[in-house]
């Protein structure tokens, strides 16, 4: 099968501009791909980094050895974090044994793809439940037989940190990872060792930002009280129950650095209340006036045309009775929240 190869275009345009030597100081750069996989070839044929390989053409860089060098240990490691550990790039021989060739050419064998044989996490011992831990191991479980890519273990790593911080371990984070390939079969084994930090609980909320809102009438949205054990899902609720106030524009929960000598964080939720504005209550209140003007209308009919019931009835039915108090009430709760609103603009 004939290679595929990429080649560095812009050398020829850049030549104009450094001399008629130019390919003798920087040669052209090439890949050759044919590593049987379809998807590996396009990532390396996308992963060449031209950029840097056209500062280097332009006199940027001393020679062009460092700079291919470090072109092909960058591949190499993208190689591997695909899952192919033993991945190495080469380069022609006839390159290495050229002192100031016109091509290189870069050859990615990528070997065996390895699959993910084991996942240890070291840390967990004292500090988590066997619930917590039991989930954690079957979360890793799952990883098992899957290529052992980089964004796989990044996954991986989320979960540890997110089950670890809803067994209320605020500040939980890895402090070592390792992938290593098991001996004698395309199988890896990883670890992550994670610092659990204190288990923390809550503790009171302070607001900034406050104008006409009170705070007594935010703690009442709490999904937690004070001394509850702390928990990511709870601060995602009392956040959107937040954000559903009507006065509330923008909120932000603030977690400190540390929980403090009994355990608890102190949050702290930045608000910005939104501004009504004066056309949009006055808008409401004429509403407010409509509707009130019928529910009068209704009751002053009503009124005049009592005398013109049948003989044996003295009211109307029961649902012409309610209508006009109902619009009445809809009337006066308009108009009296909008006269707060454009009293207190908070």
């Amino acid at each position: 099968m004939p290679a595929i190869v990429v080649t560095l275009a812009c050398a020829a345009m850049l030549s104009l501009f450094v001399g008629s030597g130019f390919a003798a100081d920087f040669p052209v750069i090439e890949i050759e791909t044919t590593t049987s996989n379809a998807t590996l070839d396009g990532v390396l044929r996308a992963a060449l980094n031209t950029t840097e390989l056209e500062r280097a053409a332009e006199g940027k860089a001393q020679g062009w050895q460092p700079v291919v060098e470090a072109e092909r240990l960058r591949l190499e490691e993208l190689m591997r974090g695909q899952g192919y550990l033993e991945a190495r790039v080469e380069m022609s021989a006839s390159t290495v044994e050229a002192g100031a060739p016109e091509k290189v050419i870069l050859k990615p064998l990528p070997g065996p793809l390895f699959r993910v044989g084991m996942v240890e996490v070291d840390g967990l011992d004292g500090v988590a439940t066997d619930a917590v831990r039991d989930d954690v191991s079957r979360q890793m479980m799952e990883a098992a037989g899957r290529p052992a890519r980089g964004d796989l273990l990044a996954t991986l790593e989320d979960e540890v940190l997110w089950r670890l911080r809803t067994a209320s371990f605020p500040f939980v984070h890895v402090t070592d990872r390792q992938l290593s390939p098991i001996p004698g079969q395309a199988l890896a084994r990883v670890r992550i060792v994670v610092d659990p930090g204190s288990p923390a609980t809550f503790g009171a909320v302070t607001y900034s930002g406050l104008v006409g809102l009170k705070e007594e009438e935010l703690n009442r949205l709490q999904p937690f009280t004070q001394g509850d054990p702390y928990d990511p899902e709870a601060l995602d609720r009392f956040r959107e129950a937040l954000l559903a106030h009507p006065s509330v524009k923008a909120a932000r929960l603030r977690l400190p650095d540390a929980v403090d000598a009994g355990g608890q964080l102190q949050l702290r939720a930045e608000l910005e209340e939104g501004q009504v504005r004066s056309d949009e209550a006055a808008g409401t209140y004429r509403t407010g006036l409509v509707a009130a003007a019928s529910a009068i209308a209704a009751l002053a009919i009503r009124q005049v045309s009592v005398a013109s019931l049948r003989s044996g009835r003295s009211r109307w039915p029961l649902w012409l009775e309610v209508v006009p108090v109902l619009l009445l009430a809809a009337a006066f709760y308009l108009i009296a929240q909008r006269m707060l609103l454009l009293a207190f603009p908070g």
